[in-house]
């Protein structure tokens, strides 16, 4: 019996090592996923299909995601002709009373924003796939049009780093 238990924590340790080494070949830390031949990518300007009525947002969600894809550094933006073309429409902003205090009044609002983007790999002329990504932001009443709008690009903004991590990391 000894011998068996001797023989059967060496078959252990081995299967151990065999699993550790091939899960560390199999995964990065750096939650890419990226295919190899993907190098480059080019962003079309966001459209704005919302009927919200503010161009400034299409051009606030542009700018993020420039800037995001510039930081992040996985794939080189180039102005056209990528390897891989990411497309994004604001297809609603939608308004909603969040609160109501004593005597109904209204005192917050929930302002949702929910953008349609393509990832196409153009290399392989396939799309990658295609997402709505949604964000919500309370404002006050009392803050006006201003909180209003700062709402907005507040969930626009997140929205941004989203792409960016569904692009970069295929979740």
């Amino acid at each position: 019996m000894n011998n068996y238990s001797y023989f059967s924590n060496r078959l252990l340790t081995i299967l151990s090592i065999i699993c550790i080494l091939l899960l560390s070949g199999c995964y990065s830390f750096t939650g890419g996923s990226i295919p190899d031949h993907l190098k480059t990518i080019s962003l079309s300007s966001v459209q704005d299909n919302s009927g919200f009525g503010n161009p400034r947002f299409r051009d606030v969600l542009t700018r993020r995601l420039l800037d995001k894809f510039r930081n992040d550094n996985t794939l080189v933006l180039v102005d056209a002709n990528g390897d891989a073309q990411l497309q994004s429409t604001i297809v609603r902003i939608e308004d909603v009373v969040v609160s109501v205090s004593p005597g109904e009044v209204e005192r917050e609002r929930r302002i949702t924003v929910s953008v349609e983007t393509e990832y196409t790999d153009i290399v392989k002329r396939k799309q990658v796939w295609k997402r709505t990504f949604s964000n919500f932001q309370v404002y006050l009443i009392s803050q006006g049009q201003q909180a209003r709008e700062d709402a907005v690009i507040a969930a626009l903004q997140q929205i941004g780093e989203d792409i960016l991590l569904a692009v970069v990391s295929g979740w």
